[in-house]
């Protein structure tokens, strides 16, 4: 770098201009190295629109909460199908906003353009998940998997194949382990929705499972 340019961009007192730092090759405001997107933010975080056709999982978004979608749209004629397309271009149009400056959109970005969880999916869904630690509500969700001859492999109920040979106290201790481990897995709206993480969750581990 031309020193005589450095020597020329310095005040009469020997100073750099506020506002200003010098790099290597060129000067860099410094009021722009502090500015934090809301991409940047979700760092780390899966934003629904990096998988590969998200178009089912926008609309299972929209679905999910479609009341309050609609009014952060600003849009009470959106249905399922562009009520998804809505969404996804929402979100894209926040990505590039200064985050400190726009608290309010950026939770809702967390709310309606990332990966939720199963069991965030299930509270939407106003389902209710059984407490590992308790034992309400488990034996009779239990029963009803027993006379659907459910599939025991769904929950890894893999020792005793056979429902008439099976111990329930043991299976739901089993059953327990697996729900508190699965249960914030992803919420993927492309699986095989009658074999998805979503619909065994559902049927092993909530109360509207019985």
């Amino acid at each position: 770098m031309d020193l005589t340019k450095v020597a020329l961009a310095m005040g009469s007192g020997g100073t750099l201009a506020t506002g200003a730092y010098l790099t290597k090759d060129h000067w860099m405001p410094s009021k722009e190295q502090k500015i934090k997107s809301i991409e940047d933010a979700l760092k780390g975080r899966r934003l629904i629109s990096s998988i590969s056709d998200p178009k089912k999982q926008w609309e299972a978004e929209f679905e999910s909460a479609e009341q309050a979608i609609k009014s952060l749209l600003g849009d009470t004629s959106l249905n399922k199908e562009n009520g998804g397309v809505k969404l996804s271009e929402w979100c894209a149009g926040k990505m590039s906003l200064d985050v400190d400056k726009n608290q309010e959109v950026f939770k809702n970005v967390e709310q309606y353009c990332l990966i939720r969880s199963v069991s965030s999916q299930l509270s939407r869904k106003g389902k209710n998940l059984l407490k590992a630690d308790s034992e309400e509500g488990w034996s009779e969700t239990y029963k009803k998997r027993k006379g659907d001859s459910s599939n025991r492999d769904d929950v890894g109920l893999t020792k005793v194949t056979d429902w008439s040979k099976a111990d329930e106290t043991n299976d739901i201790a089993e059953v327990k382990k697996w729900c508190s481990k699965n249960s914030d897995g992803e919420f993927l709206a492309s699986e095989d929705e009658a074999n998805s993480l979503y619909t065994k969750v559902l049927k092993w581990c909530t109360k509207e499972g019985a």
